[in-house]
């Protein structure tokens, strides 16, 4: 299949220099994302593009890239823009004739049981089938078959006819959540110990290696949502909402694996600042508000001048602190950066003590003890015994289960806070064993990192633990993780 660059209206395109409107627009959507791209730079891509095979896209990303683009930290921000303006198209696509079938599938056509599954929505079968060939593909590493099959999830998992006006990050979400990629790298890497068999596996390097490709996949599926929304809606209205925030804007849910990197390098020193403003706050809640009866009778001494004036000093305990965190589906990322957080904030607390959860729930607060990065945070929740049933997040059966078997130690100094999207997959909530949590603990909290617009639809029910919970915050970005915690603190 030959593959061809696809500017955006040939129709418009000047005789003899078929590119210029989408480098142009290119340029002008570099700029409003704050990239400094100068008119005489503007001349020199435009040489550039003159000198060489316009059919050879990676050539002409390296003209652009090299002409374009000064700054190591604006690559990313051109790679976007560059795969929506020059996107490949399918000179002959593979059109399908069910129902959910793919538009088309780009490279090359997979002449495997992906041709054959059923993509009826509710076809369970189906599903199982996909995420089978899922695993499979990412097990070999196999390109041609991974873009496939993101092209065939975005089709199947994504509804981007359904919502007119939903954002990239809102399809990646739903596609994500559908997938439950976490639960993927657990059944590899136990079907790669399986044949490894008495040789065995090197399970760290291993681990790493899946999670990469894991990012790749997801990359692919985020490429696949970026080009079907050009494709429907114009790049020029796709590049307007691809919304390039700062690192504390971008949503846990959504971020690309750059924008992940990014905020996880902001993590600590979020931290820092926190305790700091945290400590200030403490030291004035210690100092207590002023005894005006002991300070009239001490200004006695000196002839009724206030020379020193007396403050009635407050109790003040810092609080033990338990954290309660999902770990499934793409929760488990936002899980990792609060934890990092709080652990990076120990001193705040009397005590933390950490847990993970799935349906089962796991107690991982002397393994973090020694956690030095972000990624051996994620390591840690990796290892986790928290699966105990179906491997789907069941809160009701992990509120009596900690109830169960930590309920002893929590008392009136306890904070609690549980991190994840209170998405119970239709299990019983058991709203009791949390009222009864919440009773004996000081505050309990829900940090939800779904956007609101999501909370208590399908099986949310945000608005059922409400009654077990003293307060829910969402927090979808670092900006809004900062701002619950310091309100907690």
């Amino acid at each position: 299949m030959r593959t061809t660059l696809d500017p955006l209206d040939p129709t418009d395109e000047p005789s003899g220099f078929v590119l210029l409107p989408a480098l142009l627009r290119l340029v002008r959507h570099l700029r409003s994302a704050g990239v400094a791209v100068s008119t005489s730079e503007v001349i020199d891509a435009m040489a550039a593009l003159q000198s060489i095979d316009l059919l050879d896209r990676p050539v002409v990303r390296s003209a652009l890239l090299a002409t374009l683009i000064k700054a190591v930290d604006d690559v990313g921000t051109f790679d976007l823009l560059f795969n929506l303006h020059f996107a490949l198209r399918a000179a002959t696509p593979v059109t399908g004739t069910g129902r959910g079938e793919p538009r088309a599938i780009a490279r090359r056509e997979i002449a495997t049981s992906l041709d054959r599954i059923a993509l009826d929505q509710q076809s369970a079968e189906g599903a199982n089938a996909h995420l089978e060939m899922i695993m499979e593909a990412i097990r070999r590493g196999d390109p041609d078959a991974l873009r496939a099959l993101a092209a065939l999830s975005v089709e199947r998992f994504g509804g981007l006819d359904s919502q007119a006006g939903a954002s990239e990050r809102y399809f990646l979400y739903r596609i994500l959540r559908s997938l439950e990629l976490s639960r993927l790298m657990t059944q590899m890497l136990a079907t790669e110990r399986l044949e490894a068999g008495q040789a065995g596996v090197d399970e760290r390097a291993l681990r790493a290696e899946l999670a990469e490709r894991i990012e790749a996949f997801k990359q692919l599926i985020a490429a696949q949502i970026r080009n079907q929304l050009a494709e429907t809606r114009g790049a020029d209205e796709t590049a307007r909402s691809l919304e390039l925030l700062g690192t504390d804007e971008v949503d846990f849910l959504g971020a690309s694996p750059r924008q992940l990197a990014a905020m996880r390098e902001s993590i600590r020193p979020l931290a820092r600042t926190l305790a700091s403003k945290m400590a200030r706050r403490r030291r004035r809640r210690d100092r207590g508000r002023l005894d005006v009866r002991r300070t009239v009778r001490r200004s006695l001494a000196t002839g009724g001048v206030l020379l020193d004036p007396v403050f009635r000093h407050p109790k003040v305990s810092r609080p033990d602190l338990y954290l309660l965190c999902d770990v499934s589906g793409s929760v488990a990322e936002f899980a990792s950066f609060t934890l990092t957080l709080l652990q990076a904030m120990t001193a705040e607390f009397s005590r933390m003590r950490s847990f993970a959860f799935v349906d089962g729930i796991d107690e991982v607060t002397d393994h973090l003890k020694d956690v030095a990065s972000f990624l051996e945070v994620r390591h840690v929740l990796y290892r986790a015994d928290v699966v105990r049933d179906d491997g789907h997040s069941d809160y009701g059966a992990v509120f009596a289960r900690f109830l169960e078997r930590f309920g002893s130690g929590i008392d009136s100094r306890s904070t609690i806070i549980i991190t994840g999207d209170a998405r119970v997959n239709y299990h019983e909530p058991r709203l009791d064993a949390l009222r009864v949590i919440h009773a004996r603990a000081r505050r309990v909290y829900l940090l939800n990192p779904e956007p609101k617009t999501d909370w208590n639809t399908t099986d949310s029910i945000v608005d059922v633990y409400r009654g077990g919970v003293d307060e829910v915050f969402e927090v979808r970005n670092i900006r809004q993780l900062g701002e619950a915690v310091f309100r907690i603190g």
